[in-house]
């Protein structure tokens, strides 16, 4: 084992260890409304308890992107550490102290027009307070600046670094390309760890993963109940147990119950609030700095989020039987990859919106313009127009950052969204 003292990310990992200790004790002592919050917790605990054990022991790590097939690492016993989600939760955690990680990571060399948690896992990484990786993996999807915050991060640590070049559609000839990205990915992780990868072993991780994205797709469906059975901010719950525990019991054992606890209040016609008023679908993701915003919505307006861009599952079809097919095909299960950017453009996604709109009865649209985003942005008025168009509800962009609230506050995000509700006038 490694002298504790000279590793990087040691005594703040142990921090969010605890912290995640914490939560689970607390809802012991004091149950949800949801049995499977705690399961949430207990996963995510998991996920870093794994990554600690192995920065202890000075095994490789790799620095991973979101929509990467975790499955892989999972197989073949690879530690990852996630900077992008990391950055998340840690502003969750520690609030206005994370622009300290920002202002590190502009001294470094990074506009600050580069996406928040971008900057924040540079600055971290430079104030080395996560564990040292081994090497990167990022893919071509979900953005520019994913690829350049990896080459940032292995240019940082010394390391090499992959790409996964992922291909933005799901076309036959896409779906090949990226499974011989799948393959280089894999023939990668082999020479970087000297493990070789135990197809037998692949497939019971992934027998486990699509059974996750199975009741996560059950999960999606549900929420066009109306009432909406769950709130606006329970489905950021799901999107971070698949990126950290997909292929795990952990992980399975909380979608098994979610759905479960979610379906009793279908059948119940339990709503996420006493009474429904208005049902928002939110494009993009809700600001991560403040999510008090989507309660505020809920008491201040009666408007639940029923469906959001990052926690929709696609309609791509997850077959297990074909392992490396299933590994090609997976990031395109999330809504936020093959609808953003996949089949059609613009124009296709304008008519995805609209149909999410309709599939789930929404009679509010909204999209945060997260100003570092340039796809997002550059695409919000004719997304505004389009949608409006398809659909026939009234749609808000509202102007932030994902976690850099010295750009739009939480307060002048409420003041927008509180007039546009008045001009509603019901």
């Amino acid at each position: 084992m490694a002298n504790t003292a000279e590793l990087e990310g040691v005594k703040e990992i142990e921090q969010i260890i605890g912290g995640m200790g914490m939560a689970i004790q607390g809802l012991e002592a004091n149950p949800s409304k949801f049995k499977s919050d705690r399961l949430f917790f207990e996963a995510v605990k998991a996920y870093y308890e794994r990554l600690h054990r192995a920065n202890l022991a000075g095994e490789p790590i790799a620095d991973s992107g979101l929509f990467v097939p975790v499955e892989v690492y999972r197989a073949m016993d690879i530690p990852y550490f996630l900077a992008e989600y990391h950055s998340i939760l840690l502003t969750g955690m520690i609030g206005e102290g994370i622009f300290r990680f920002m202002d590190i990571a502009e001294s470094y060399g990074l506009s600050n027009e580069i996406c928040s948690p971008h900057r924040v896992a540079i600055g971290l990484a430079k104030s080395g307070m996560i564990p040292r990786p081994s090497f990167a993996v990022s893919t071509a999807t979900s953005c520019d600046q994913t690829l350049k915050l990896y080459e940032n991060l292995a240019n940082v640590y010394g390391i090499p670094a992959f790409l996964v070049d992922s291909p933005y559609g799901s076309s036959e000839r896409d779906l090949a390309y990226a499974r011989t990205q799948v393959k280089k990915l894999i023939a990668f992780l082999e020479e970087q760890t000297g493990k070789k990868l135990d197809l037998d072993r692949l497939r019971e991780v992934i027998a486990i993963s699509k059974q996750c994205y199975d009741y996560w797709e059950k999960i999606c469906d549900l929420r066009k109940s109306v009432p909406c059975p769950i709130g606006s901010r329970d489905s950021i719950k799901d999107f971070g147990v698949l990126v950290t525990s997909a292929g795990t019991p952990q992980g399975l054992r909380y979608f098994q119950d979610r759905y479960q606890e979610i379906k009793a209040r279908v059948d119940q016609k339990l709503g996420a609030i006493p009474n429904e008023r208005h049902r928002v679908a939110w494009l993009y993701v809700l600001p991560l700095f403040d999510l008090s915003i989507a309660d505020w919505m809920e008491q201040e307006f009666e408007a639940v989020l029923v469906v959001d861009t990052m926690s929709y599952a696609s309609d791509i079809v997850l077959d297990p039987s074909d392992p490396i097919d299933y590994l090609a095909k997976k990031p395109l299960k999330s809504g936020f990859i093959k609808l953003t950017y996949g089949d059609g453009g613009v124009t296709g996604f304008s008519k995805m919106m609209a149909q999410q709109i309709r599939d789930y009865r929404a009679d509010v649209a909204m999209m945060l313009a997260h100003w570092s985003c340039r796809q997002y942005c550059a695409t919000a008025k004719m997304l505004r127009d389009d949608v409006t168009q398809e659909a026939g509800v009234p749609f808000l962009i509202v102007d932030g950052d994902l976690l850099d609230s010295r750009v739009v506050s939480g307060a002048q995000m409420r003041n927008k969204i509180s007039e546009f509700f008045k001009t509603l006038g019901k």
